[in-house]
């Protein structure tokens, strides 16, 4: 089991006309992201939330929505 990390403090810096933090190698190193990850943030009380998007699983998700849709019928007709 992965150690658990105590908070940390970063600023929030101006990138272009965004802004950025900076996330320690020990988080990135237990939450396995790496630089070029896709991320989803929200907005989560009075936080921010941040989680890593599986572009892969996601793919085969929205492949499997359009087979489901397509062949349900056919597939029921399997099943019986």
């Amino acid at each position: 089991m992965k150690k658990d990390l105590d908070p940390f403090e970063t600023k929030l810096r101006k990138t272009g006309s965004a802004a950025g933090v900076t996330i320690p190698a020990d988080f990135l190193r237990k939450l396995e992201y790496e630089v070029g990850d896709t991320l989803r943030v929200s907005v989560d009380g009075d936080g921010l939330q941040v989680k890593k998007i599986d572009v892969e699983f996601d793919a085969y998700m929205e492949l499997y929505s359009f087979v489901e849709d397509r062949f349900l019928p056919a597939l029921k007709k399997l099943r019986t």
